[in-house]
């Protein structure tokens, strides 16, 4: 049988969020929470830290992540939502793990190969295996996702537009090879990818370039992040917030793109008016980082 989320949200389901760290755990929280769901919050990660003395909540180290499918279900769940940033993998290998979790260890060496695309996918499988059902973030976060054309006063010049259309086309081909989402260009070259280190790493490397002269002072240069091709469209989508703005900035870019209807701005009135601030862009993209089609 199935059931709408209306019909969730009046008959105050629980709602377990998985959650890492960042703003977004608390975001769609908070939303679940409006809409009637009842959270419960699994912590992991870099959310380990966070407050969430507001909810019922569990915080699990790595060495026992086989315990989340436990705490879940005695809290009645069935459906799940994985939200927030994972700055550092386990290593299974060096941990002393909790009975569950030894038991799941041939799954969890499994899931940990490959690239954050592959990661989710087998992760989200281990929950749907034990009778989960996995949520997107946007279907409880309503309208966070990207509209095309720029949100902000400032919008790209023609010299601009080339440099999102050559950062686009990088960041598909990065993210078809599930290494990065996100990539500097300017109209003439690439000039940073985004690896393991994320995009605020990356950002601060360009930073670096452009005060060693490797980048003109007239070059103009965008960030572009983007939906990886094969991606599955219920994890990980590319984002921004306030401090990627600050970091743009920081790093002397002239604005961002992202991918129109498959990405997120996280908080996007406080995303728009520091953007402002800095008179920098922040546009919604076709795929190929050119107008979006009406």
């Amino acid at each position: 049988m199935s059931h709408t989320s209306e019909q969730y949200a009046r008959g105050g389901e629980p709602l377990g969020i998985v959650a890492a760290g960042g703003i977004l755990p608390k975001l769609v929280a908070e939303a679940a929470a409006a809409q009637g769901y009842a959270p419960v919050v699994v912590a992991i990660a870099d959310g380990i830290r966070a407050d969430w003395s507001d909810y019922p909540s569990t915080a699990l180290p790595w060495s026992r992540t086989g315990d989340v499918f436990s705490v879940f279900a005695s809290q009645g769940v069935r459906r799940i939502v994985f939200c927030g940033t994972i700055s550092v993998r386990p290593d299974y290998r060096s941990m002393i793990p909790s009975v569950r979790t030894l038991m799941m260890l041939p799954e969890l060496f499994r899931m940990v190969r490959g690239g954050d695309d592959s990661l989710l996918r087998a992760v989200a499988g281990a929950f749907e295996r034990r009778g989960f059902e996995v949520v997107a973030v946007h279907s409880i976060l309503r309208d966070v996702l990207t509209p095309g054309g720029a949100l902000t006063k400032r919008t790209p010049g023609e010299r601009e537009t080339l440099a999102l259309q050559r950062a686009a086309h990088a960041a598909s081909e990065i993210g078809r090879l599930d290494i990065g989402q996100a990539v500097v260009a300017s109209p003439d070259r690439v000039i940073a990818l985004e690896g393991i280190e994320g995009t605020r790493a990356m950002l601060e490397r360009v930073g670096e370039l452009r005060a060693a002269g490797r980048i003109g002072r007239r070059e103009p240069c965008v960030l572009f992040k983007a939906f990886k091709p094969q991606q599955d469209e219920r994890f990980d989508l590319p984002s921004i917030g306030q401090e990627t703005i600050q970091q743009a900035s920081a790093a002397g870019l002239r604005g961002i793109g992202l991918s129109a209807g498959r990405s997120l701005i996280l908080e996007a009135g406080r995303v728009v008016e520091a953007a402002d601030a800095a008179e920098l862009f922040v546009i919604g993209t076709s795929d190929d980082g050119g107008p979006v089609a009406t």
